[in-house]
C-alpha cells in the first residue's frame, strides 16, 4: 500500500491479509461475548457489527466500483451461505427427532428464508438454536437492496452516492424512531435486529468506501486508529442510548474499516496476525456453530471451557468438510456453466 494521501480509489480490491484478520478479530469478540461475558459490554453484538462493516466494504466495491454481474454477485452469495447455513439446519433437525427433542417449525423456516430478524415465534425465547442467524438475515436483505441500487446506477436511474445517503439517513431515522417509541424490551429483542438499524454500519461501509474512492486524505495520526476501534467498542456499554450505539458505534467501525489503508503499519500488522487471520478463514462455520454450544452453555449450564473448544472444533469441521469445498465446486460447476472455465474467486 502507498502511504501519505494515498488516493483511497486506487486501492486493490483483491485479498488483503487484514481484513481476514479484521474477520477474525470480529468472531474473536462474539465468542468471548458468549462464553465469556463482560457485565454491561455487549462483545457478541460488537463482533457482528464489526462482521457488518467489512460486509458492506466488499460488496460496496463489488457491486459499485468492480460492477460484477448480478447472477454472479448471488451466485457467490449462495455459494457462500447457503450450503454450511443448510448443513446446521438439518442436522439440528435429525439430532432433535433422533432424541425425540423439541422441533419449533416455525422458528426453522423463519432461519432457513432469512426472516427471523423481523418475524419470531418466541422473541428472548427461541426453541431451536438458529436466533444467530438474524444476522445472516440482516446482509441477505441488505445484499438485495444494494443489488437493486447497483441495478438502478447501471440503468442510470440514479446516482450511487445519492441513492446510498439515503439508506443511511433512512437508517438514523428508524433508529431515532424506535428509540423514542419503543419499550427498552422491544429495542432489544425486535428492533435492534431490523435491516433498517442494524444494517446502518454496513450502508455506511458502502457510502464511506464510494465517497472515499477517488479522494486523496491525509493520513490520521497513528493514536486515531486505535482509538476509533475503542470507541466504538465503549458505545455498545449497554447503557449507551441506541441510537448513539447504531450511528456513532457502528460509523466509528465504518470509518476506521474504510481508512485502514492509511493506518500506521503495526495497525495493520496486528489484524494480518497469522493466528487472527486463521479465524477468519474459519469465522463463518465458526458463527454457525459457537450457537448450539453456546446454548448448552446458557441454558444447561455446559462449562464454556468445554464449550468452547467445541464450538471451534466443530466450525473447523464445517470448514473443510462443508463450507470450502462445496463452495468451491458451486463455483467450479457455475464458472464452467457460464464461461467454459473455472471463474476468478469474488473477493469476500
Amino acid at each position: 500500500m502507498a502511504d501519505h494521501a494515498q488516493s483511497v480509489g486506487a486501492r486493490s480490491v483483491e485479498h488483503v491479509d487484514y481484513l481476514d484478520g479484521w474477520r477474525g478479530l470480529a468472531i474473536l469478540f462474539l465468542l468471548i461475548g458468549h462464553f465469556f461475558p463482560l457485565p454491561g459490554l455487549s462483545l457478541a453484538r460488537f463482533g457482528v457489527n464489526l462482521f457488518f462493516v467489512l460486509s458492506g466494504l466488499l460488496m460496496g466495491r463489488l457491486l459499485f466500483i468492480k460492477e460484477t454481474p448480478l447472477p454472479l454477485f448471488y451466485r457467490r452469495r449462495i455459494s457462500r451461505i447457503f450450503p454450511a447455513l443448510y448443513t446446521l439446519i438439518l442436522l439440528t433437525l435429525v439430532v432433535r427427532w433422533w432424541t425425540a427433542g423439541p422441533i419449533e417449525w416455525n422458528e426453522t423456516v423463519l432461519a432457513a428464508l432469512f426472516l427471523n430478524n423481523y418475524f419470531s415465534a418466541h422473541p428472548g425465547h427461541a426453541v431451536m438454536p438458529f436466533g444467530h442467524t438474524w444476522s445472516l438475515a440482516v446482509e441477505e436483505q441488505s445484499y438485495v437492496l444494494l443489488s437493486l441500487v447497483a441495478l438502478c446506477v447501471r440503468q442510470r436511474w440514479c446516482r450511487a452516492l445519492p441513492a446510498m445517503a439515503l439508506l443511511v439517513a433512512a437508517c438514523v431515522l428508524a433508529s431515532f424512531w424506535y428509540w423514542h417509541a419503543c419499550t427498552s424490551a422491544q429495542l432489544e429483542f425486535e428492533f435492534s435486529y431490523h435491516t433498517e438499524t442494524a444494517g446502518y454500519g454496513l450502508f455506511l461501509s458502502v457510502l464511506l468506501g464510494l465517497w472515499l474512492q477517488h479522494r486523496a486524505i491525509p493520513r490520521l495520526p497513528g493514536w486515531c486508529y486505535p482509538a476509533l476501534l475503542l470507541l466504538a467498542l465503549m458505545l455498545n456499554w449497554w447503557s449507551v442510548p441506541f441510537p448513539a450505539t447504531v450511528v456513532l458505534g457502528n460509523g466509528a467501525l465504518a470509518l476506521l474499516l474504510n481508512l485502514l489503508p492509511q493506518a500506521p503499519q503495526l495497525f495493520r500488522r496486528c489484524l494480518s496476525w497469522a493466528p487472527l487471520r486463521q479465524l477468519g478463514l474459519w469465522s463463518f462455520s465458526l458463527y454457525l456453530w459457537q450457537q448450539p454450544l453456546y446454548l448448552e452453555h446458557y441454558w444447561n449450564g455446559l462449562s464454556a471451557w468445554i464449550a468452547l473448544p467445541l464450538s471451534v472444533l466443530a466450525g473447523i469441521v464445517s470448514y473443510y468438510l462443508v463450507e470450502k469445498p462445496v463452495r468451491q465446486a458451486l463455483n467450479q460447476h457455475w464458472g464452467r456453466k457460464m464461461a467454459g472455465g473455472p471463474e476468478k474467486a469474488a473477493t469476500r
